[in-house]
């Protein structure tokens, strides 16, 4: 842990640990910067983290004198807001860009109207601590160093225009800005530095005295000071320092759930009859090379439950484990009527390693295709928008399941509900962007890009959806053959010809042509179901006989025709 000399005590969260200190030249009711650090718990997020945020308002002609100052803070604490408020499994670059992208908006629009004399344009930079990295945010004027072995390195270039004091971008100047976004991997003992109302300085002026400095200071209140001291500014000039310094960071790649779970034993699978951490183990309802599933009585929750179990096995594939894991943050994260949500055991219950997840009374929809009848229009559509929105809900928190089949969909009896299960191949495109291209999946469910090495994406996840939704009307067979792709309608001309044609959009080889996301499926889908017409009745004799019966009828008649005539030449 890095030193530092007693003063204001280090604020603490996520595992990080940091040392701050502030300086203005102007008080607080006269200077038009703002800034703050944010802790994540009191927004109920404690696992974001830090948010260290320096904002200045810039003046506009016919705005009051405080304008600057009520903007800036508006601002921070929009951001703040909306970045400890963002789903748990978006990264911190999209947390902060959703979030300040809100509030660009909000302060554009207002400046719009009545409230541009109370109302300024803002640069904003931001510090966002989470893992083991610092995220960069800047727009606008406001300026980022880092001072780490004696070295000053500018992290992020300002956006001014020389000989102007309006910034090139800032926050409520247009209805859409651009925010420069960066991470930086961080080290104990680096200290960094935020400046507000420097924007009529040259960068290289700025660096200059950052790197005249003394040596060391004794705490952040002090260097913050020093900072301004060495900036030479001329009397009456309004400008702001924080400076923050690591002393302690998380460990590598570890959120603090996962970290849990991976400290957690595992144990020889368990026999009916057993008891684990208050739950009483029943019968075996699937077994697989890496997990066991149980079902259970929560004898504390008062519930039946099922257990998932990890086997030996499962520490021999380094995938999997890791797969298992996620599956359990997860699976605890999402809110979804359609998606498996697991229960969250305390840690001091836990003796193990396992998951729990409610126990369905159902069968899969792969089941349910092996049996008959064949699955009607009414009861498949009902399937099939309800899978649609479960993986859009998914993909609200920027989780993409990545393992898309029947086998992994649960009809739960008697309500007629369903529940996408199995997380554990599922892709946190926030996250896990170094995994993108990494394969994943049922090899008969993935789009074909995905074999090619494309990422995944929404368009493959609607591909997914076009193969599952297209057997669920089949009733089990693909929607391609051995060299050709298979319509519909060939095995269901009883259903309506809108229904292939949604289904033929999902299944296009190329991505571009198909649906965006499932939202856009769904859509499609209903529009079918309250627009599209019925097929044309198929032709029929007077008999009541279908096409085929009657071109074997024709067949036989003329085969009739065709010997009589031959036995009545041969007399």
């Amino acid at each position: 842990m890095a030193a530092e000399t007693p003063g204001a005590a280090p604020v603490c969260a996520g595992a990080w640990s940091l040392a701050l200190g502030f300086a203005s030249t102007q008080g607080p009711g006269v200077s038009r910067n703002f800034y703050a650090l944010y802790e994540g718990a009191p927004f109920g997020a404690a696992e974001r983290g830090l948010l260290a945020v320096m904002a200045r308002g810039h003046g506009l002609e016919g705005t009051g004198g405080l304008a600057g100052r009520d903007s800036a803070q508006s601002a921070v604490h929009g951001f703040a807001e909306g970045y400890f408020g963002a789903p748990r499994t978006l990264s911190g670059r999209r947390a902060s860009s959703l979030s300040l992208a809100s509030v660009n908006r909000w302060l554009a629009g207002h400046m719009q109207g009545d409230a541009s004399r109370h109302l300024a344009p803002v640069s904003l930079s931001g510090l966002v601590f989470q893992h083991r990295e610092v995220g960069l945010v800047q727009a606008g004027a406001c300026q980022l160093y880092r001072l780490r072995g004696g070295a000053v390195t500018p992290l992020m270039r300002p956006h001014v225009r020389p000989g102007q004091a309006m910034p090139a971008r800032a926050l409520g100047l247009d209805w859409d800005v651009t925010v420069d976004h960066a991470e930086e991997l961080a080290e104990e003992g680096d200290v960094l530095v935020l400046l507000a109302g420097v924007e009529d300085m040259p960068p290289e002026a700025v660096y200059a005295a950052l790197d005249a400095l003394p040596a060391a200071a004794p705490n952040m209140e002090t260097l913050a000071g020093q900072v301004l001291a060495a900036l030479h500014l001329p009397p009456g000039a309004d400008v702001s320092a924080m400076a923050l310094r690591i002393l302690a960071l998380p460990a590598p790649n570890e959120t603090r759930a996962i970290a849990a779970l991976k400290g957690l034993p595992l144990r020889p699978p368990p026999r009916e009859g057993d008891i684990w951490d208050g739950f009483e183990i029943g019968e075996t309802l699937f077994r697989g090379r890496y997990t066991l599933l149980k079902k259970a009585f929560d004898t504390v929750g008062q519930r039946v439950v099922a257990m998932k179990i990890p086997l030996p096995a499962m520490l021999q594939d380094d995938v999997f484990s890791a797969g298992f894991m996620r599956e359990a943050w997860i699976g605890t994260t999402v809110r979804s009527s359609v998606v498996v949500h697991y229960i969250d055991i305390p840690v001091e219950r836990r003796s193990s390693l396992y998951l729990v997840m409610p126990y369905y009374e159902g069968e899969t929809l792969e089941r349910r295709l092996n049996r008959g009848p064949l699955v009607s229009l009414p009861e498949g559509m009902g399937i099939a928008l309800k899978l649609c929105e479960g993986v859009q809900d998914l993909a609200a928190i920027q989780v993409i399941h990545r393992d898309l089949k029947p086998e992994n969909v649960m009809l739960l009896k008697p309500r007629g509900e369903v529940r996408l299960l199995d997380l554990g191949l599922a892709y946190l495109p926030g996250i896990d962007v170094a995994d993108a291209t990494k394969t994943g999946g049922t090899i008969r469910y993935m789009a074909p890009e995905l074999l090619k090495g494309a990422p995944v994406s929404g368009r493959s996840e609607v591909y997914a959806l076009g193969v599952t939704i297209y057997r669920l009307f089949s009733g089990g067979p693909f929607p391609f053959g051995q060299r050709e792709k298979l319509p519909l309608s060939r095995l269901r001309p009883d259903l309506p010809a809108w229904l292939g044609e949604v289904l033929k959009r999902a299944l296009a080889a190329d991505p571009e042509r198909r649906f965006a996301h499932a939202g856009e499926m769904a859509k499609a889908l209903q529009i079918g179901l309250t627009e599209g017409a019925e097929p044309l009745p198929r032709p029929t004799l007077w008999l009541g006989l279908r096409d085929a019966r009657l071109w074997q009828v024709i067949c036989f008649l003329l085969a009739a025709l065709s010997l009589y005539l031959w036995v009545r030449g041969g007399t």
